[in-house]
């Protein structure tokens, strides 16, 4: 099911991705800074990480998006992602 999720949305993620995970990560720096210069609480802190963790797994299957297609392919088919 992940496998065709991904065949299925990868005309978004070689376009966008990339261009989302630069913006996740640059708000969450801009959180972190924010968290560490005005707001004492946890919060920001927990949305600051969020952001960076979605950039870091967004930023990983846009640069390995075949190999995943390649690991989650259905056995008993050849995959050959050709342009």
């Amino acid at each position: 099911m992940l496998f065709r999720i991904l065949v299925f949305l990868y005309p978004v993620i070689r376009t966008l991705g990339p261009s989302v995970a630069a913006l996740l990560l640059i708000i969450g720096l801009s959180l972190a800074g924010y968290a560490w210069v005005r707001e004492p609480g946890a919060w920001s802190w927990l949305a600051a990480v969020g952001c960076l963790l979605a950039a870091a797994l967004l930023a990983l299957l846009c640069h390995s998006y075949h190999w995943w297609l390649f690991k989650l392919r259905p056995r008993g088919c050849l995959f050959l992602p050709l342009k």
